[in-house]
């Protein structure tokens, strides 16, 4: 910053009452147009180690920090030569090597043709300050990475309790249901004992595949989980994994259309590629309305699959990739269905694996379309 006040300057020369009591309270030297030391107070010598002697006669680049950038003292420089006042912060060096930080005001003094005979050097030292400041910012961030954390662990316990509440629930009353019936010695229908083995055998695989997901996040971002890449063929998996769906998409009487138009093989981790074509399919059925078409297309070394669906789609595309966020909905008011873990594990998986993601709306079904990015290349670089 520049001021130019040339009756405040002419106050303070040595002999004025001024320059004493400002010695008293400041850091004070002076210096000639060279900026040679010509001038300093104790409290100078007692914040930079330096007697006096070792001072005069002396540039004031004895106290030059590294840290502060060639551009401060052009501009320094540049402005007290015109004859204007130069404010700003300067680390400093003392003698030992430590920095100290003063609030420094350089002022010019002029003759009564305005020439330039010397500079005064007025500081105030600010080391303490800045530090207890920067003390308390790392301390109110540490309050806050720690309640983001504690909140983190409380969201989570709720959506992995509801989340294996849920299944277990199923599990234990259609098993109680069936021992019950057993017990009595009553006959059921093959058909509804059938049903009821099969959506206990769902809820618990459900149940497994939070419980791994969890671990294998925990894996993931300690960089421990391993993976074994092979040849195999995208339309397969697709095939299996509908016949894995199958009876959920029956019971929801979803329409699924799949198309290829040739065998496309990749080269990555099958189980991982599942897990991730699972997710994505399994939200599809349960965001859903009533229609799925999964589309995969082949360009060059590249193989894209696309899964839409036709239900309200999602508004923000980008934080859905998040831990335990949900498109439209919070952590404790829940809308939709799903712990919010299964996108941010599909991200990881995804970057791990150098595989392409995103969504978009879908412009075949109006819903959403999620598609993934294969490069079909075993040079890729990637986690064995």
């Amino acid at each position: 910053m520049v001021y130019k006040n040339k009756d405040y300057i002419n106050n303070l020369h040595e002999d004025s009452h001024y320059f004493r009591v400002l010695t008293e309270a400041s850091i004070v030297s002076k210096a000639d147009i060279n900026g040679i030391i010509t001038y300093v107070n104790d409290n100078l010598c007692t914040v930079s180690g330096y007697p006096p002697e070792e001072l005069l006669g002396r540039s004031h680049n004895i106290f030059r920090h590294p840290n502060n950038p060639q551009s401060m003292y052009k501009e320094m420089w540049d402005t007290i030569l015109e004859g204007n006042i130069w404010r700003g912060r300067v680390e400093n060096l003392n003698k030992n090597g430590n920095s100290f930080l003063a609030d420094t005001i350089i002022i010019p003094f002029q003759d009564e043709k305005g020439t330039i005979l010397e500079f005064i050097a007025i500081r105030q030292d600010v080391t303490s300050y800045v530090h207890l400041k920067r003390k308390m910012q790392a301390d109110m961030l540490k309050k806050e990475e720690e309640k983001r954390i504690n909140d983190a662990k409380e969201a989570f316990l709720v959506l992995f309790t509801h989340e294996l509440k849920t299944p277990l629930n199923a599990i234990i009353n259609f098993s109680k249901y069936l021992h019950l019936k057993v017990v009595n010695s009553q006959v059921l229908e093959p058909v509804k004992t059938a049903k009821l083995l099969k959506s206990i055998i769902v809820n618990a695989n459900d149940m497994l595949d939070n419980v791994n997901n969890i671990l294998d996040i925990s894996k993931l971002q300690s960089n421990k989980l391993d993976y074994n890449k092979k040849l195999f063929s995208l339309n397969k998996l697709v095939i299996s994994l509908l016949e894995q769906f199958e009876s959920l998409i029956q019971a929801k009487n979803i329409q699924v259309d799949f198309l290829t138009s040739e065998i496309n093989e990749i080269y990555s981790d099958e189980y991982r590629v599942k897990q991730v074509l699972s997710n994505i399919l399994s939200n599809a059925i349960k965001y859903g309305d009533n229609k799925i078409s999964i589309n995969i297309q082949k360009s060059n070394n590249d193989i894209k699959i696309c899964i839409h669906d036709n239900g309200k789609g999602i508004a923000d595309k980008e934080s859905v990739f998040d831990l335990y966020e949900q498109g439209n909905s919070s952590l404790m008011k829940r809308e939709t269905q799903g712990t919010g873990i299964g996108l941010y594990f599909l991200k990881l998986i995804c970057n791990d694996l150098n595989i392409n993601y995103r969504i978009l709306d879908s412009q075949l079904l109006g819903g959403t379309n999620f598609e993934l990015v294969f490069t079909n290349s075993k040079t890729k670089k990637g986690k064995e």
